[in-house]
């Protein structure tokens, strides 16, 4: 479930919000405390609620990456920041976009900064609006977009490569119920209408599909029912993404599954480190907004470690590999980076490993997967067809 958590940070002197997962509120308390207590600020209140994905504003949520494109593109041309989004705002919008940048222009009138109104604003992601505030440091806001897309290209893909890894197994296995459907539904009751008058001991292939056959034209209503109900209790709970939780929850239990998922979240983690330290952000900033970044109870406590060991002046390589986020690559990487001062390029070379791993995986799980679904749809429908025709068999051998 999604809470938010309001809590007054004492290194920015500011309010701060930001979503965490949590299963309950015990572990609710746990992040918050881990959250809180690392950065040493005040927890002011936690209330659950509905977490808002990045997606079209036709759906009333707003399209991030777009938003930015958008910026960068008049930014570059010349144009300041109020004058920017004044001519996004003249653009034909959706409720959500020009809800947005209304307020953004509103803030901005006021005289706070681009990054402090679009924290006020909400619906931004923390690593954004730290790049931002990174880019008004260094007046290179252009530099500050095209970092934060090229760290929103990157999720993109590895989110793309499971979408389109997912979508030949949906189609199979759907095909694969409707065809099953069609055949129980209609076929088998016109097959079983010739075998009630069958006389003699019938085989137990025809018992199962007489006794089938009345069941669905007896109770048909009901099964249809039944099954709409169960395909729109499915969508409630993607959109709501309990579906997502369950299957994250399915996946922590299996170790291999496990790693798999620190890999994507790893990429995220090293991809945002990256983006924020090439933003002028010191490395324990950088791992401060990090920590808002939902990595799960896997990382945080190990995020939290690695800032702890930072302020005790503890080398990177070092603090990193303490609170657990590195392997000996990394751990290697990182203390040439140390040596070179190049560390957003080793993070950024880190995510890319951990990146790579995962889309590795995805792509060989695919491989693996396609032809097992295939086999249990063919096994299923060939069933299903099979138990139609084994009646036929047992008329032919009891006329004989």
């Amino acid at each position: 479930m999604h809470y938010r958590l309001r809590w007054f940070d004492p290194h920015l002197g500011d309010v701060r919000e930001e979503l965490v997962d949590a299963i309950d509120e015990a572990q609710l308390r746990t992040i918050a405390e881990a959250k809180v207590g690392a950065a040493g600020g005040v927890l002011l209140s936690t209330k659950p609620e509905r977490a808002q994905s990045v997606g079209d504003a036709r759906s009333g949520r707003l399209d991030v990456a777009w938003w930015c494109r958008e910026l960068r593109t008049l930014a570059q041309a010349g144009m300041t920041v109020v004058e920017a989004l004044e001519t996004v705002n003249a653009q034909p919008l959706g409720p959500a976009r020009a809800r947005v940048n209304s307020a953004l222009v509103a803030k901005l009138h006021e005289g706070k900064g681009l990054s402090a109104a679009m924290h006020e604003v909400g619906g931004f992601p923390a690593v954004l609006i730290a790049s931002i505030r990174a880019g008004e440091r260094t007046s290179s806001l252009v530099e500050a977009l095209d970092d934060y897309l090229r760290y929103h290209d990157l999720l993109h893909k590895l989110r793309k490569q499971v979408v389109s890894a997912a979508i030949y197994p949906a189609v199979v296995v759907g095909l694969g119920m409707a065809v099953s459907l069609v055949l129980l539904l209609f076929v088998v009751p016109r097959f079983s209408a010739m075998y009630r008058d069958l006389r003699g001991d019938a085989g137990t292939a025809t018992k199962l599909l007489v006794a089938l056959s009345q069941a669905l034209e007896n109770h048909g209503l009901l099964i249809a029912g039944a099954l709409a109900g169960l395909v729109a209790l499915v969508g409630i709970a993607w959109r709501q993404g309990r579906i997502q939780q369950v299957v994250g929850l399915a996946a922590s239990r299996i170790e291999p599954l496990q790693r798999r998922l620190d890999d994507y979240r790893k990429a995220k983690l090293f991809q945002s480190m990256a983006l924020m330290f090439r933003g002028g952000y010191p490395l324990d900033e950088a791992l401060a907004q990090c920590a808002q970044l939902g990595l799960g109870p896997r990382l945080e406590p190990g995020i939290a470690h690695a800032r702890a060991a930072l302020a005790r002046g503890v080398r990177v390589s070092e603090a990193l590999g303490g609170g657990g986020l590195t392997d000996e690559v990394a751990a290697r990487l990182l203390a040439v980076g140390e040596r070179s001062g190049n560390f957003d390029r080793v993070l950024a070379t880190i995510a890319e490993r951990h990146s790579g791993e995962f889309a590795t995986f995805v792509e060989r799980a695919t491989r693996i997967a396609e032809p097992l679904l295939l086999l249990v749809v063919a096994l299923v429908v060939g069933g299903i067809v099979v138990m139609m025709y084994m009646p036929v068999f047992d008329i032919a051998s009891s006329l004989g």
